[in-house]
């Protein structure tokens, strides 16, 4: 568009000014022609005079006198072949018609050399001719001009779609990523103008939402977890309780049945000697089992535990010396290989009560005339205690319910036994609460229970 712009104004200002720029030339060459007349006499300029007007294309009249008319006779040069020198050539130059322009330049008084009576002045008559020599050579470069101007503009497009239609290009699809939640993209822009400090400003920007977001992400998903927790633990409340309500309801209706009977007078519950002490039993068994829902409560509702240093060798040893009546009732045999200063931090009787539930759990699902092995060291800044009891097997179908509360692999066994449902789950919750872990699994023909607890950093 521009070099089109550009040729139009040269086609429309160059004719113009070229013709002037002739015309000026013309002008300066008849005063120099004059001049030089001056030089001469009248009968020496008639080579001179043929010489101008053969060089300019021209025609010279020469008037004798100061002034003169177009009716005046024209002054006669015997020496020149090509000046006018009739009335009727003056008038047929200056009445011609036709598309070129013819100019007229008129001398002041000027005087031959060697004549009396040298007055005389000069006419020019030049017919300029529209012939544009710059035109005619522009037309003829027309089409090497064009193809300038088209390379020209295409470099002029390149540069502007290097320098800014591009990097704004690129910017636009930055910003529709950046809408779009995609924050990986950058722009890294190393210029110095205001192309670059907007590309630095959306990566900025960029970094910033990725942050923000990235942080609510994160919170949102805690608060997601703290919710399911929260549910989870609801539900398992739920459960819970109503898995209390049943576990209690049997031994109450026990004893209110045993009392009725004896207040009646019923028979076989009038024999006060031996249903006093069953009923005694049932009580004790239903306060036991208060306790520990009272102490799963506790654990359940996440209240402070008072931690001090304990040993765990003097605690599995004084549970052990609890049990020895009842291995030696069943023909269990104990082995043992616990270790000195087997420290950590904790609380005493509640670590007491969960390995007094694994321990008794392995005796009572022990066979007869097999083996408890209880083993207890440091490893990697850990106390790991295990609970072997030989001969014995899980059903695979058990394992991931055994720490659930109330739960039975065997109800009549386990209720002829004493045992709650409640033992397994209250002992993980209390290892679990003293930053510990808590697994039980079939390892071979045995059942291994591992409780881990970190061991003190302090010294005792």
């Amino acid at each position: 568009m521009s070099g089109g712009l550009i040729y139009g104004a040269l086609y429309k200002a160059t004719p113009s000014r070229f013709d002037d720029v002739k015309r000026e030339e013309m002008e300066t060459r008849f005063t120099g022609f004059v001049s030089l007349l001056e030089q001469v006499s009248l009968k020496e300029s008639g080579p001179i005079i043929d010489s101008f007007i053969e060089a300019n294309d021209c025609h010279i009249v020469l008037y004798k006198g100061r002034w003169f008319s177009w009716d005046s006779l024209p002054a006669v040069v015997p020496t020149s072949d090509h000046i006018v020198m009739t009335r009727y050539d003056v008038q047929r130059l200056i009445n011609r018609k036709n598309e070129n322009e013819t100019n007229l330049y008129v001398s002041k008084q000027m005087n031959f050399k060697q004549t009396a009576d040298n007055e005389y002045v000069v006419v020019c008559l030049w017919t300029q001719v529209g012939v544009n020599d710059l035109w005619e050579a522009l037309k003829k470069t027309l089409p090497l001009l064009i193809g300038s101007i088209i390379i020209f503009s295409l470099i002029c497009s390149f540069i502007y779609t290097y320098l800014f239609a591009r990097p704004v290009q690129n910017l636009s699809q930055l910003s529709g990523k950046i809408a779009n939640m995609d924050f990986t993209a950058k722009s890294r822009s190393k210029r110095r103008d205001e192309i670059g400090d907007l590309g630095r400003d959306l990566d900025e920007l960029s970094e910033s939402l990725n942050e923000t977001i990235t942080s609510l992400n994160n919170r949102t998903r805690e608060l997601e977890l703290e919710i399911e927790r929260v549910n989870e633990l609801e539900k398992q409340k739920d459960v819970f309780f109503a898995a209390a309500s049943h576990e209690l309801k049997t031994p109450i209706t026990i004893a209110q049945g045993q009392v009725r009977g004896m207040m009646d007078g019923i028979e076989p519950y009038n024999d006060l000697d031996t249903y006093l002490p069953k009923t005694l039993s049932s009580l004790k068994r239903m306060e036991s089992l208060i306790n520990e829902i009272l102490t799963a409560s506790r654990m359940q509702a996440g209240n402070e535990i008072v931690f001090q240093k304990v040993e765990m060798g003097s605690l599995l040893r004084n549970r052990l010396v609890e049990i020895e009546e009842l291995l030696d009732i069943r023909g269990i045999v104990l082995e043992t290989k616990i270790e000195d200063s087997l420290f950590f931090e904790g609380n005493p009787e509640l670590t007491s009560m969960a390995l007094g539930s694994f321990l008794s759990n392995a005796v009572f699902y022990c066979s007869e005339s097999s083996k408890v092995i209880v083993t207890a060291e440091k490893k990697d800044g850990n106390i790991i205690t295990s609970i072997r009891n030989t001969e014995s097997h899980i059903c695979e179908e058990d394992i991931p319910h055994l720490f659930e509360a109330f739960y039975r692999t065997d109800s009549s066994r386990s209720r002829r036994n004493g045992g709650s449902g409640l033992g397994l789950y209250l002992g993980k919750l209390i290892i679990e609460r003293q930053n510990g872990t808590v697994s039980l699994e079939n390892d071979g023909d045995d059942v291994v229970a591992r409780i881990i607890v970190p061991s003190s950093t302090l010294n005792p």
